[in-house]
């Protein structure tokens, strides 16, 4: 009797866990339902992309649906009313839960429009971008990516892409992804580029502000005109105490241009002190006013007031790092360039004399210039012969230029450039 009671509950728990079980998937499925809805309506008329068209069917354990993806920017058919070129998006999920995963989903999207239907005639097949992931409880989304192979033969012109792989994962704030292809080639009349071995990986921490690390690097580029191989581009950009730092580092370890080869070059650019508050002012004024080239009275008036605060607050622009190889021969040099409203002062107009110091070199040395090069360099002015080879620099501070050793009259440059900043900043009404 004891045992029949056992059984009895073990068959109640388990009835009344599948019915959880099922229950929940059944809430997860109208919790994406209600999600993509949300999104659709976030992503109305008054956004620079638009989810349009959304057809969601949702059963108990499984959905199904497809949308279309509109940019402001692209022209509209006068006929049909559809934009020449839009995304459409087909998706199927399923929200039974698993140990792994609250949901699993695979998706598609292809070209829609006048413009996407020629792509697709170019291409002799249909374009379609393709993947499938999942939800895991966190919220965290994962999903893999892939691209089919791409060719075009049009008269004299072909272009070439190899199959492309990678994934994407993507959080509340965050955005991961690696992508990859073997080989991209266009040739034509006049032009040819080969491209091989293309990664691109990225790691956004906030999405909202593109704050995050992005890298590119590319083993071999062909041009008519040059050959670089081993490319790499890293972009970081972070905040911290209100401030935006950016920085950008292009590499080449080897390039033949024009019969001369260079080895090792490489150019950081940096940005600090950035006050992020105005630079998401600016950023979202540059969306609304199709880059600030139709500008409302209220908005030039809130682009005006950003610009003045990123003045008063300071930021500098580097280059902390020019460096070139050349046979024996080397390039090496940096630049800073800083601004900052002077301590005290109550001057409602910009100065560039009070405001902003910069300073840079320079420096060429062993056989990277043949010696009528050296002598003209030096007949001009441009730079000083040092042991090594040749030097050039400059110091700009409390309106006075220096450079190579000589003091410079720019009273004239300053007065020019005080009137084009002050333009920017303090428009006329």
């Amino acid at each position: 009797m004891q045992l029949k009671k056992i059984l009895i509950s073990l068959v109640l728990l388990l009835a009344v866990s599948v019915a959880a079980w099922l229950g929940a998937s059944i809430y997860v499925g109208r919790s994406a339902t209600a999600l993509i809805t949300k999104i659709a309506a976030k992503a109305g008329q008054d956004t620079a992309i638009r989810m349009v068209e959304v057809d969601h069917k949702q059963g108990l354990f499984s959905s199904s649906g497809q949308f279309e993806i509109r940019l402001n920017d692209v022209a509209v058919d006068a006929k049909s009313g559809k934009q020449l070129f839009a995304l459409q998006v087909n998706y199927n999920l399923e929200h039974l839960l698993l140990p792994s995963s609250s949901m699993r989903f695979n998706w598609a999207v292809k070209p829609a429009g006048q413009s996407g239907t020629e792509f697709n005639r170019l291409f002799g097949s249909e374009i379609k971008l393709q993947g499938q992931g999942k939800l895991a409880y966190g919220g965290k989304a994962l999903s893999t990516l892939k691209l089919p192979e791409l060719a075009m033969k049009q008269g004299k012109e072909l272009f070439h892409l190899s199959p492309s792989s990678g994934n994407i994962a993507w959080g509340e704030k965050t955005l991961a992804l690696d992508w990859k292809t073997e080989r991209i080639s266009s040739r034509g009349a006049g032009h040819a580029l080969d491209i091989q071995g293309l990664s691109f990986t990225g790691d956004i921490q906030n999405r909202e502000r593109g704050l995050g690390a992005l890298q590119l690097s590319i083993n071999k580029l062909s041009t008519k005109e040059a050959t670089a191989e081993t490319i790499g581009v890293q972009v970081a950009s972070a905040e911290a105490g209100g401030k935006l730092e950016l920085k950008i580092i292009p590499k080449i370890a080897n390039l033949t241009v024009a019969g001369q080869k260079l080895s090792d070059l490489l150019l950081e650019f940096v940005v600090k002190g950035l006050d992020i508050e105005s630079v998401d002012t600016l950023s979202a004024i540059s969306t609304d006013s199709n880059d600030f080239r139709n500008l409302t009275a209220d908005e030039q008036s809130r682009a005006s007031g950003a610009l003045q605060n990123l003045v008063a607050k300071g930021f500098s622009v580097g280059l902390p790092q020019i460096n070139a190889k050349m046979g024996t021969g080397s390039i090496k040099g940096d630049f800073l360039l800083e601004v900052s409203k002077p301590a005290g002062t109550t001057a409602a107009q910009f100065s560039f004399a009070q405001s902003v110091k910069a300073n840079g070199k320079l420096e060429a040395q062993g056989r990277i210039i043949d010696n009528t090069q050296k002598r003209l360099a030096l007949m001009l002015g441009i730079a000083t012969e040092t042991r090594e080879g040749l030097r050039a620099n400059f110091q700009f501070a409390n309106g006075t230029l220096r450079a190579n050793g000589k003091n410079h009259d720019v009273r004239d440059n300053l007065a020019y450039f005080d009137e084009r900043i002050n333009a920017a900043l303090y428009p006329k009404k």
